[in-house]
């Protein structure tokens, strides 16, 4: 494979993860918002409890459901897993924008310097993607593979 398709294919790669990681970011985002108003709702309902006087089996049931917000929260903390995610979208982000500025300026440089940019570069991605700390989704990489290949097609192409 020729430089300038490897400079491309490590392009595509940092857009789709880029994709992926904003993505989830959202998700965890959403998850992390869930959970908070849960346990907001919670601690209304306890002080409300206090003021009036709750049926024992909507207090059962109420408890039951914070309980289960508290154990999500603690085991799967989205509100950090959020935060990760954020910040190696950031950086697939500012990848794809190196990796665009080299594809661009390939033309006119030596190929040893372009190989040894991209090296580092690819290296530094696969760097940044391992801080991942959720299981691989796999339906989401297909389809941000797809939306990506579909974007840059319409971006490159012309």
């Amino acid at each position: 494979m020729g430089t300038h398709d490897a400079i491309w294919l490590a392009l595509l790669n940092s857009a789709r993860w880029e994709r992926y990681y904003r993505i989830l970011t959202d998700r965890f985002m959403w998850w992390e918002t869930v959970i908070r108003s849960v346990l907001l709702a919670s601690a209304m309902g306890s002080i409300s409890s206090f003021i009036s006087d709750m049926p024992a089996a909507v207090g059962v049931v109420f408890g039951v459901f914070v309980a289960a917000a508290v154990i999500v929260d603690f085991v799967v903390r989205p509100g950090q897993t959020a935060a990760t995610l954020a910040l190696i979208r950031d950086e697939c982000g500012r990848m794809r924008l190196t990796l665009d500025d080299l594809l661009r300026r390939y033309p006119g440089m030596a190929d040893v310097d372009a190989n040894w940019m991209l090296k580092t570069l690819n290296s530094h991605l696969e760097d940044v993607t391992a801080k991942d700390p959720t299981t691989c989704r796999d339906k989401l990489n297909e389809k941000t593979t797809r939306d990506t290949f579909s974007e840059m097609e319409h971006l490159y192409a012309s």
